[in-house]
């Protein structure tokens, strides 16, 4: 009795070790995959952040196809040994794939060179969770057991590791957070060793320590490991006193040293001789902010009036502001000078906040003042749940070079310049109030001017004004242009001090009710009295000029599809006024290219990878013994639901990243509902008996196309009636919306599983390999789809294959299993 108590005692124990590890391993492969996301928005242009959600299957199901194709090195008793073996490998993986990644500046534009760079950033991203594909493939069916309990374990583990980078970012760096997985893989390891019956090894042990006590010291040391390279230009830390990280950006601080004022679009007789001390911080590597020394003497403030972005507190001085984007407090600064009653500045990343309350506060004085109150928010969400109205709304230059690159590979930026937001906007200005909006601009390079005004029409249009042009005034100083939006006719007053203020400053009033515009484009839409009007006037070979809304928010992405690979028509559009290309101008156009030709490159890269890595060994070993038929069904099968589920899980991030304010907030909200919700699914597929050809088997893909298409319809109107709620309640109305169809999708694999096994028992690695290639393709699939078509197409198509999938699940569940006579 006591030997039969101490070993199944032992046995609790063993398993204790197992599940502890696979626990580990999903935990720190998951926060691995988000951390990625954040590492590549630093160090590109935001191209490939949500390609790192791909390359971490595609690293995964190369993993699970190793299993199945490596033989007995992964089954019977070497099983638990290949578990803590790659585990470790995994672990050591980590720390050297990023320290790689650090080293490598990224190109932009299209080139070999730069095919070739992204080949080996994907590749070494790919390599850690090839690591942990291997490690939770054997946990899940090479391990015998409770695969329910296995499944629960992996899938809690995965969902918290979404979560967690959340603490290791504010707490520490990128490096940091990647040494804290690096030692909770190495920990998994242990575990597995102990599981396996294997001696102790100081190789997992002292893996476990070293990342530890790196992953604690890193971030308080004096030359820490840290991003080398942002957008291909090195990074100067000799002069940088504080880096701060949070899921937002990098915030690089730098010393304070003494230069001239900050303008964006100085006029003509700004001072120019006297120098303040003030200090330059950057966000992601290339977006810069400055916050200026300042003795909260209101008459030292006099420089910020000569600024085109200061136009609007020209007319309307001492009334209540609200600044969008606070960053180092340059129009705070402005405000202050008018003599604002009130200034409220709306910043959605926190340690800008904490700099100006805290460690700066007696730098810049900026929150020593009665007036200004500072609100860490994202500014649609706090505008739709205040109830203040307000004179001046200013937003300047709310975006990064990065942005305007990339156009719909960001989102953050994206969110405020949609008719949706401008609505809000809007409605929160007093009768005579002004929205004013600051963006580049550039004689020869019109474009995002022309698509800034189309916005600003629709959204008067859209509140019922008869004449847009009499509520709008456009003005521009050198690269700068400042749109001012106001719900009511400006008056005679307000145009009388526009030009006299333009006069003296040397401004160019492009567009304004007693001025027309030059532009002959820019001039019917400035004079659109209605949306027929405004669609005909945006018109436009090459560039895309239409208002953007939520389903489509890419106000950045101006180039058609057609011609979005085609340099020379945009240079022969540059000849013609329209983007600055024929002059050298960094225009948004070319910017556009450059994402453009990224997302080209990582198709081919994904391709590629796709072929050598999936394909070719699959291919190699010999098509699974079933019948043609039955196998060309069942690769369409796979394929479906590969390429449905990544165009879904990448639609969700999009739409939901504008309602939760960043990209990052919503792979984390997305990543955890729906690998949760899909692990419920995949539980519940065993209560399913394919063998008795169910109807379930053949309802369920026809269900998820019906939620898709609810989800459609439905998603803007829930974001609009509960954006003033605060981030944790949004998250969570996230969650309920992206559950239901999310355990569905979950069904998909294991029912098509066992669907294909009654005809084949060889067919399971080449139907992973399908499943997995499809979900790496799906996801640069699900970019495009979205960039020109819009985001709500991505989850129309998605349905169309899910639909699709009812056919193939019909056909394979009425074949005869094998051996069965027909």
């Amino acid at each position: 009795m006591a030997a039969c108590i101490g070993d199944a005692l032992a046995m609790i124990e063993r398993r204790f070790w197992f599940l502890a590890g696979l626990f580990l391993t999903t935990l720190s492969a998951l926060c691995l995959e988000v951390l990625a996301t954040r590492l590549l928005s630093v160090m590109t242009w935001y191209h490939l952040s949500f390609f790192a959600v791909s390359t971490a299957m595609f690293g995964m199901a190369a993993g699970a196809l190793q299993v199945y194709l490596g033989g007995q090195r992964f089954s019977g008793a070497e099983a638990p040994r290949a578990l803590a073996r790659y585990a470790a490998l995994f672990a050591l993986m980590i720390p050297v794939c990023h320290i790689a990644l650090l080293c490598i500046p990224v190109p932009v534009g299209f080139s070999t060179h730069a095919l070739a760079v992204l080949l080996s950033l994907t590749l070494l991203l790919a390599v850690p969770f090839y690591c942990a594909g291997v490690v939770v493939t054997l946990a899940l069916t090479r391990i015998p057991g409770k695969i329910g309990l296995y499944y629960a374990v992996d899938l809690v583990g995965a969902a918290l590791g979404a979560l967690l980078v959340l603490p290791l970012l504010e707490n520490g760096d990128i490096s940091s957070a990647h040494l804290w997985c690096a030692a909770l893989a190495a920990a998994a390891a242990c575990c597995f060793r102990v599981f396996a019956g294997m001696p102790r090894s100081f190789l997992a042990l002292g893996l476990l320590a070293v990342f530890s006590a790196t992953a604690w010291m890193n971030p308080r040391s004096n030359s820490p490991l840290a991003v080398w390279f942002s957008k291909g230009q090195l990074i100067h830390y000799e002069h940088v006193t504080d880096d701060f990280w949070n899921i937002h950006a990098q915030l690089l601080v730098r010393e304070s040293t003494e230069g001239g004022y900050q303008y964006w679009g100085a006029g003509e007789s700004a001072p120019r001789g006297k120098t303040v001390q003030r200090l330059r911080m950057v966000l992601d590597g290339d977006a810069g902010t400055v916050m200026t020394e300042w003795d909260e003497s209101r008459k030292g403030l006099d420089w910020v009036k000569y600024d085109v972005t200061a136009l609007p507190y020209h007319l309307r001085k001492r009334g209540d502001v609200a600044v969008i984007g606070v960053g180092g407090g340059r129009d705070l600064l402005t405000a202050l000078w008018s003599e604002c009653e009130s200034v409220r500045g709306v910043e959605i990343n926190g340690h800008f906040i904490e700099l100006l309350e805290g460690q700066l506060r007696d730098y810049a004085h900026i929150a020593d003042q009665p007036e200004v109150s500072l609100i860490h928010d994202e500014a649609r969400s706090y505008f739709t749940r205040c109830e203040d109205d307000f004179d001046i709304i200013q937003m300047s230059l709310i975006d990064t070079w990065a942005a305007t690159g990339a156009g719909a590979f960001t989102l953050t930026e994206n969110g405020l310049y949609t008719m949706d937001a401008w609505r809000v906007f809007l409605e929160r200005l007093k009768p005579g109030g002004i929205f004013s909006v600051s963006r580049w601009y550039h004689p020869e390079n019109v474009s995002e001017s022309n698509r800034l005004l189309a916005l600003g029409v629709a959204a008067l249009l859209e509140r019922g004004v008869s004449d847009p042009s009499k509520h709008i005034a456009l003005v521009s100083r050198h690269r700068v242009g400042n749109l001012m939006v106001s719900p009511s006719p400006l008056t005679d007053m307000d145009l009388e001090r526009i030009h006299a203020v333009a006069d003296a400053l040397q401004f160019r009033v492009l567009a304004a009710p007693d001025t027309l515009p030059d532009d002959e484009q820019m001039l019917a839409i400035y004079t659109a009295r209605s949306d027929s009007d405004l669609a005909v006037a945006v018109q436009h070979d090459i560039f895309d000029y239409t208002p953007p809304t939520d389903e489509r928010p890419y106000f950045f992405n101006i180039l058609k599809p057609r011609h979005a690979f085609n340099l020379l028509d945009i240079i022969e559009a540059g000849n013609a006024g329209g983007t600055g290309a024929s002059s050298g101008e960094e225009g948004v156009a070319s910017g556009n290219l450059a994402a453009t030709s990224t997302l080209m490159m990582l198709g081919l890269v994904s391709l590629f990878l796709v072929l050598v890595v999936i394909l070719a060994p699959l291919t190699a070993r010999g098509l699974p013994t079933m019948k043609g038929t039955h196998f060309v069904i069942s690769v369409l099968y796979f394929a479906s639901i590969g390429l449905g589920f990544m165009l879904v899980q990448v639609a969700f991030m999009q739409r939901f990243s504008v309602y939760l304010g960043h990209p990052t907030h919503a792979v984390v909200v997305i990543l955890f509902s729906m690998i949760l919700a899909s692990g419920v699914g995949s539980f519940l597929s065993d209560r399913i008996d394919v063998e008795s050809r169910n109807k379930l088997t053949l309802a369920f893909p026809l269900a998820i196309c019906l939620l898709l298409f609810i989800e459609r319809a439905a998603v803007q109107t829930v974001i609009e009636s509960t954006l003033h709620l605060g981030l944790v309640t949004r998250s969570a109305l996230v969650v309920l919306m992206v559950v239901p169809v999310s355990v569905l999708l979950g069904l998909c694999f294991p029912i098509g599983m066992r669907l294909v096994q009654r005809l084949s028992n060889d067919a399971a690695p080449w139907m992973w390999g399908v499943n997995g290639a499809s979900g790496v393709l799906g996801a640069v699939l699900a970019v495009g789809i979205s960039m020109w078509a819009g985001i709500g197409a991505s989850l129309v198509c998605a349905a169309l294959l899910y639909a699709s999938v009812t056919i193939y699940a019909r056909f394979l569940a009425a074949a005869p299993a094998a051996g069965e006579k027909t």
